[in-house]
């Protein structure tokens, strides 16, 4: 009797089944289960149906599409207006490519090289390497690289337009690019 139980014991189908596993694997696919079915954060962003042209009207040459929220930089409605540069088609219409207004009216744009591309909107500063003056400016246009530099459209306001001109005339100035908000009150 006793050699038929151990025995007995020893067949596989008749051990006790590994519940504790079950429960552990029905459980993880659950969780991929809900992982994969739930809905992430999405917003709408406008891109390019067709390849636009500087200067023409984007607004009719946008869809919007869902995206990934956080993927690209945030866009504010409405989109309308001028391209401020080309946009291939399919590509998305980020800031400053047109449809929002980066410069205040009454300013005066100049072309200076840039150390790196930068959106439209960005606030830099030429700091003359001769005097140590600083002038403020808003970048107007994406700049193009010509194989040496990428050269782009800064804007001045009219009572710094004079200094910014002169200061990249010299042609001894260093191009700071802003990252925030406060580059107006001097806390940039």
């Amino acid at each position: 009797m006793e050699r038929r139980c151990r025995y007995l014991r020893g067949v596989y189908w008749l051990r006790r089944p590994p519940y504790l596993r079950w429960i552990i694997a029905a459980s993880l696919v659950g969780l991929g289960l809900i992982n994969g079915v739930a809905e992430e954060d999405t917003e709408r962003y406008p891109f390019a149906t067709r390849a636009i042209e500087t200067g023409t009207d984007i607004a009719d040459a946008i869809e919007w599409r869902t995206v990934p929220a956080g993927l690209l930089p945030a866009w504010q409605d409405p989109v309308a207006g001028a391209a401020a540069r080309e946009v291939p088609a399919g590509h998305p219409l980020l800031p400053g490519a047109g449809g929002e207004e980066v410069i205040p009216n009454g300013w005066w744009s100049i072309p200076v090289s840039l150390p790196v591309a930068a959106t439209p909107g960005t606030p830099l500063r030429l700091l003359d390497s001769f005097t140590g003056e600083i002038v403020d400016g808003i970048l107007a246009t994406a700049g193009t690289d010509d194989g040496f530099d990428t050269v782009a459209m800064v804007a001045f306001s009219p009572d710094d337009a004079q200094r910014a001109a002169q200061t990249v005339a010299g042609d001894a100035f260093v191009v700071m690019i802003g990252h925030s908000d406060g580059m107006a009150d001097g806390n940039g």
